[in-house]
């Protein structure tokens, strides 16, 4: 009984292993490839094919008795700490290979080896645990039901509890170290030639080197893992020779404020003021969805001390880091009020109006969640509007070449919301072709909007609208890769 509770807790623990390496593996590669539908596709991809070859090599080595599970699990242990040490390999391949095939490839290079050997595990274990081939199916069964529950484990404590608890090379360090910890353990489950002086060392080394790698920069004041995100808050000198605070959240910069004023530094929240400007004196209330650091909604109230700005960030960290390091927190922000919600959930539970509806949400460098820009939200973003109101919002693509896939498409859809559409660049000193800010503006009623002294993106409307079931935005927006992201 004894020998299969161990045979049982070995299986239970590979499962667990494998949705760990996998959550925070996203996560890990998050600041490259963002959390669309391609990286998580390309993890999981990877995970599944890993995990199949790791059964069909692990059933040959188990019947063949010549390799111990506990020296493969040393394997799983030391290549484990690839994810620990490779964190630059998603920006080569990125920029060697490109958006998709690269986030391929980073799967492969960091989470494939150790989930190749953690999928040899219930071979192992089902050959161990069986006495007689009458008990055949239902020895399998059990062994494959521990693991699935360990992944199932695992799939709740890394995204739920471990993730926020502790950065992701400490994570990932002591993932490693427990999968050494479990070769100690199978060898003596199953009997094995002793590897307890390596598991043992690995076991204590490999959560140091995880705990070395969460070392934070110099520039930096903050550094965590939230449910939603991985955010940083950063202090450093611009080109300009001034010195800006900046939020970041899965590798793009959401916030940007100059330490000595307060004030947005990012050219599109100067550029969405400079716009508003014939305008937010006579409104009374906004609504801003993604606050990040809540820059822009401070600068819409000193801009008008007497509009009432309701935001929806989904994540009350990032509102906790916008208290604690950025304008917000300075004085009281009475007329600014903070929702933690999704941002369609609150659209369809509010019957308020507004005056503006700002939109400014990503989930990585330049994509935009697909839910946000689909037909449904904008409409649910129009019917919020009083009967002059302006929606407004922040998008990233270039004006020319393939990566304009996604603007087209957007701009069908914002026409199937609004009667006035109207894009302006944020920097006319760019090159058509550089992935840049784009502020949109858009009313219900085109006697509304004045004519705006900046220059407005020519971009025409293209191809179907984007609808709740059918929205390309990741694929669309992968395009801006083809020709080579470049900003200037």
């Amino acid at each position: 009984m004894t020998r299969r509770v161990g045979l049982f807790s070995l299986a239970f623990g590979a499962g667990f292993a494998v949705l760990t390496i996998e959550i925070a593996g996203a996560r890990l590669i998050a600041p490259v490839f963002g959390l669309s539908a391609v990286p998580w596709t390309a993890v999981i991809g990877v995970i599944l094919t890993a995990l199949a070859v790791g059964n069909h090599v692990g059933g040959r080595l188990a019947d063949s008795g010549r390799v111990p599970l506990s020296r493969i699990l040393i394997v799983a242990g030391a290549t484990g700490v690839l994810p620990v040490l490779g964190t630059g390999v998603p920006w080569v391949a990125r920029s060697l290979l490109g958006f998709i095939p690269g986030a391929v490839v980073s799967a492969l290079v960091l989470f494939a080896p150790p989930v190749f050997c953690l999928g040899a595990v219930v071979p192992y274990l089902v050959r161990a645990d069986t006495e007689s081939l009458e008990t055949i199916g239902r020895r399998a069964g059990d062994i494959s039901a521990a693991a699935t529950a360990g992944s199932i484990l695992g799939s709740f404590m890394t995204g739920f509890v471990l993730l926020p608890a502790m950065p992701l090379p400490l994570l990932l360090g002591f993932t490693a170290g427990a999968l050494f910890l479990m070769a100690f353990a199978a060898a003596r489950v199953l009997g094995e030639t002793s590897v307890s002086g390596s598991a043992l060392l690995g076991a204590i080394a490999v959560p140091g080197l995880g705990l070395l790698a969460s070392g934070t920069a110099p520039d930096t004041l903050h550094a965590e893992q939230t449910l939603y995100t991985a955010v940083t808050v950063t202090e450093r000198t611009w080109s300009n020779g001034r010195m800006v605070r900046e939020l970041w959240q899965n590798g793009g910069s959401s916030s940007a404020e100059y330490v000595d004023s307060g004030d947005p530094a990012h050219g599109y929240a100067t550029a969405s003021l400079d716009v508003l400007e014939p305008l937010i004196g006579g409104m009374e209330r906004a609504l801003v969805l993604g606050g990040a650091a809540l820059t822009l909604p401070v600068a819409f109230t000193e801009r008008n001390a007497d509009l009432e700005v309701d935001v929806v960030e989904i994540d009350p960290a990032v509102t906790r880091l916008a208290a604690e390091y950025f304008a917000f927190g300075t004085h009281s922000r009475a007329r600014i009020s903070v929702v933690h919600e999704d941002a369609r959930v609150f659209l369809r539970g509010s019957d308020d109006l507004y005056d503006l509806v700002y939109l400014d949400v990503f989930d990585h460098l330049l994509t935009v969640p697909w839910t946000m820009v689909t037909q449904e939200a904008f409409s649910d973003m129009a019917e919020r509007l009083s009967p002059e109101g302006v929606f407004m919002a922040n998008v990233l693509s270039p004006l020319s070449g393939p990566g304009t896939a996604f603007l087209q498409r957007l701009r069908t859809t914002l026409e199937t919301a609004f009667a006035d559409v109207r894009l302006y660049v944020a920097d006319p000193g760019l090159d058509r072709a550089a992935t840049q800010n784009l502020i949109v503006v858009a009313t219900r009623d085109p006697s509304t909007l004045p004519p705006f002294d900046r220059a407005e993106a020519r971009v025409e409307a293209t191809g179907p609208a984007l609808t709740d079931a059918w929205a390309p935005v990741e694929y669309l927006q992968a395009k801006v890769f083809v020709e080579g992201l470049r900003w200037r």
